[in-house]
């Protein structure tokens, strides 16, 4: 195993910075490195200063967080946008970790039972979630992203021939523009999930993953009436690793 097993790629709207350090030094098992992009536009970061860093370091407890990469980005693409930047940094820092992980801080009020549903998103960094992940990973080399199962759906209805949202057509555009070319539609709502690394980077390798950042919406986008490139990326950081040969498996 690598010195660092795994990267966490987090990006926070709320603020609470140093809780979420210590959370994930409490949970995390495993050497891992932590890539932290903070909403600077957010009213909960205004007061943020140039010594947020130095904070979130002091905060970090425990043998397992090995660094702690910062990265500051205006509110575009909700938290998609905010894991490109955090993609791009992993580029230039040419870590080695052979698995990531997505999360973002969560509070959807306009969101039925949403304590409920945060709690089984963060469900993917419990202590002995994380065993278990790494140990799927290992027995199978074509799993490429593991997600709580309550997580996943399928975009595709076959019945009708075509995607069930409002983001089709940009789909279809996107999926074209980027090679993607995959007969498996699931994908994972909400944006937390384990992956295998290296097809993550090969692919934003190739697209660079801040220039798709500049076609994300900015602000608080929904795509209950029209399709959004956010929405559309949420789908296709999964559809990504599957053009690469690699499935999905719920946990």
């Amino acid at each position: 195993m690598n010195s660092i097993t795994c990267s966490i790629f987090f990006h926070n709207y709320y603020g609470q910075h140093e809780d979420w350090i210590q959370f994930f030094s409490q949970k995390m098992n495993v050497p891992f490195i932590l890539y932290y992009n903070v909403v600077e536009d957010s009213m909960y970061n205004l007061e943020q200063n140039h010594l947020l860093g130095n904070r979130l370091q002091k905060a970090a407890s425990g043998p397992w967080l090995k660094k702690i990469v910062l990265r500051r980005s205006p509110n575009q693409g909700k938290d998609i946008g905010g894991k490109l930047v955090l993609l791009d940094a992993a580029l230039r820092e040419k870590e080695d970790a052979e698995y990531g992980i997505f999360l973002h801080d969560k509070k959807s009020p306009y969101k039925i039972q949403n304590q409920e549903w945060k709690d089984k998103l963060f469900r993917i960094v419990e202590p002995a979630i994380v065993q278990s992940a790494l140990a799927a990973f290992s027995k199978d080399q074509k799993i490429g992203v593991i997600a709580g199962a309550d997580s996943i759906r399928n975009e595709y209805d076959p019945a009708r021939q075509s995607f069930i949202s409002q983001n089709r057509a940009l789909l279809s555009r996107l999926q074209s523009e980027n090679n993607i070319v995959i007969k498996d539609y699931r994908y994972v709502a909400g944006t937390m999930f384990w992956v295998r690394q290296k097809p993550l980077l090969d692919f934003f390798t190739e697209y660079p993953p801040l220039d798709i950042r500049k076609t994300l919406e900015r602000g608080n986008v929904m795509d209950d009436t029209h399709g959004t490139y956010a929405h559309s990326w949420e789908r296709l950081m999964t559809w990504l690793i599957f053009t690469q040969g690699y499935t999905i498996k719920g946990i």
